[in-house]
């Protein structure tokens, strides 16, 4: 009962942790800010670029996540464990639109 309490608050802080990661690279994507963050790298990229990469990397990481928090951490009622998947959904769309804008 003691790990179970344990593993669920761990799953909850790991899904904060990609939610804020979420917002971090979403504001210059969704903003599609032009800025070039390092100028001096070996593949410069402006910042709506990076933070489209970066969300595509991590979606992989966050669906398993989600998925955790929804298998692990009981809510009373049973509609409402879906909510963990709205950081994967929101994710999922900007990833998407990337993507497809870039074609």
């Amino acid at each position: 009962m003691k790990i179970n309490k344990v593993l669920s608050i761990a799953v909850t802080v790991i899904n904060i942790i990609g939610v804020l990661c979420l917002i971090y690279c979403a504001i210059p994507y969704v903003t599609h800010d032009t800025v070039v963050r390092n100028p001096d790298a070996m593949i410069p990229a402006e910042a709506w670029d990076a933070a489209g990469m970066a969300m595509t990397i991590g979606l992989i990481p966050l669906v398993q996540v989600n998925f955790l928090g929804f298998m692990l951490v009981k809510c009373k009622k049973k509609p409402a464990r879906f909510l963990w998947f709205i950081p994967s959904v929101v994710c999922l769309v900007l990833v998407a639109s990337y993507w497809i804008g870039s074609i």
